[in-house]
């Protein structure tokens, strides 16, 4: 990842620190859109800390998607690779940010739910 994405990540992540000591939660943003089934997209360290903030919550992320599907680690138990067939959800979370639009444009040629960024997600709170 270049310098820039490292700022930006950064950014991002300071931001939902704050949401979070001002008592905010990333379930706002899927609660309020009424998803209540996600799935998540590179089972990174950004997803892992989406699945410890959506815990206990009422939105159920249901399995991940990544690349590298067998050589995840994540607390998750279904892991699927991107050419799998995918299961039906509400909506689709992207992590690896940076590639956003390219990894939505291959998932819209498979699913039919809404794709966003975890961008989106965390910059809503």
């Amino acid at each position: 990842m270049s310098e820039e994405r490292y700022f930006h990540a950064y950014l991002m992540q300071g931001h939902w620190l704050e949401a979070l000591y001002r008592g905010h939660r990333a379930s706002e943003y899927f609660t309020d859109l009424g998803y209540k089934s996600i799935a998540i997209y590179g089972m990174g360290d950004l997803a892992n800390r989406l699945l410890d903030d959506l815990a206990g919550s009422e939105v159920r992320v249901c399995y991940g998607i990544d690349r590298d599907a067998a050589g995840t680690v994540c607390g998750m138990e279904n892991v699927y690779g991107p050419e799998d067939r995918l299961p039906g959800v509400d909506v689709i979370v992207v992590t690896p940010f940076y590639a956003f639009e390219a990894i939505r444009r291959e998932l819209e040629k498979k699913v039919s739910c809404p794709i966003v960024s975890i961008e989106e997600v965390i910059w809503s709170i």
